[in-house]
């Protein structure tokens, strides 16, 4: 065998070994550490109760830490079903949870930071990608669990209409089944996390061929979920948007029942993606349909549209300050910023609450 055949067997032999041991690493990992984000039978998809685990965004890396009801943490706690004192629980998709960002940036921490005088406990049972069809089945499943609150602040996206009617329409219509495993999912991860020769390869890749920055931050922030909003300038989308506006409307309906049955009140929330601010379409659709919904049934309603237009300022400066470079969610200034728009309604709700609002 000549020296240029063995360097290149060694070389395949070595390529062999590393990622078969990459791959028994991710193995055993899989067996005793379960990724935070899980498929669920009642609402799809979820996080696993006290488990804890980094995760990573484009740039950003934060630790996601799940307590006892399941809901994203400052730790893995352990949280009491009912409180001691007035409970607000918010619920929603990813705005709600915070995605791309630490526990501590998050909505519902700017919010405990605020009511915390008050004597108001607030929790967060945002998960990324939920519309109100599965936020309604996550309520049902935490009140079945013995979970309460006086209060859920109900954040409703521009995006929820494609999922009710296309991400999880089968499953919301029971014609899909969901088991709780997510492990394959996690073995993908711990492959790449665990392989030299795949870190190697992708290190060399990137070196060698650097991505060019085709579009600005301002401009990869607008063409954020772009499939979800195509309604705003596609008359083909309308049909779709008006089946998922109105399953929307009547899972909220369901929600405003549970809280009728259980003796909570519901204040929702709508708010503006970048797309929105740059056309100038912060009046739509999405929210004239739930300033209608809300006054017809008797419900409160923060469209935070206005508060994301600053006199003066060009959408792309606003853009800047609250939202995360490059995307469309808030950033910490952001959720600083609804935090502050929504803590008087929520004082004002928690004090004022005698019996909880029911539809008409």
């Amino acid at each position: 065998m000549s020296r240029t055949k063995k360097l290149v067997f060694v070389f395949l032999l070595w390529v062999l070994l590393d990622l078969a041991g990459g791959a028994v690493v991710a193995w055993k990992i899989t067996r005793i550490e379960p990724w935070v984000r899980t498929k669920d039978p009642v609402t799809h998809h979820g996080f696993r109760p006290m488990e804890s685990q980094p995760e990573q965004y484009g740039p950003y890396r934060w630790m996601m830490y799940i307590n006892s009801l399941g809901g994203k943490d400052a730790s893995c706690r352990e949280v009491a079903k009912v409180g001691n004192r007035p409970r607000v629980a918010v619920f929603g998709d990813s705005f709600a949870e915070g995605w791309g960002l630490p526990y501590e940036q998050s909505l519902p921490a700017h919010l405990q930071t605020d009511l915390t005088s008050q004597g108001v406990e607030v929790l967060g049972f945002g998960v990324a990608s939920y519309c109100p069809s599965l936020t309604e089945k996550w309520m049902r499943k935490l009140l079945s669990q013995g979970v309460r609150w006086n209060l859920a602040v109900v954040l409703i996206d521009a995006g929820d209409y494609w999922e009710e009617t296309h991400d999880y329409k089968k499953f919301i219509d029971g014609q899909e089944k969901m088991k709780v495993s997510n492990k394959p999912r996690f073995f993908r991860l711990k492959w790449y996390e665990y392989s030299l020769t795949v870190q190697t390869v992708t290190a060399l890749h990137r070196a060698l061929f650097p991505k060019k920055q085709e579009f600005s931050d301002w401009e990869k922030g607008q063409r954020g979920n772009n499939w979800k909003l195509t309604w705003l300038d596609q008359p083909e989308s309308r049909k779709w948007l008006e089946e998922g506006l109105q399953q929307s409307g009547q899972a909220v309906l369901r929600i405003l029942q549970m809280g009728q049955a259980e003796n909570f009140r519901v204040l929702l929330v709508v708010y503006p993606y970048p797309v929105m601010m740059a056309r100038g379409r912060m009046d739509n659709e999405h929210t004239q349909f739930w300033k209608k919904f809300a006054a017809e049934n008797g419900i409160s309603l923060l469209d935070l549209s206005p508060r994301f237009v600053e006199v003066g300022l060009p959408p792309q400066e606003t853009y800047a300050k609250y939202f995360i470079p490059g995307d469309f969610h808030w950033n910490n200034g952001g959720n600083r910023l609804v935090a502050t728009q929504l803590t008087p309604l929520i004082i004002e709700k928690i004090k004022s609450a005698k019996s909880p609002e029911t539809p008409k």
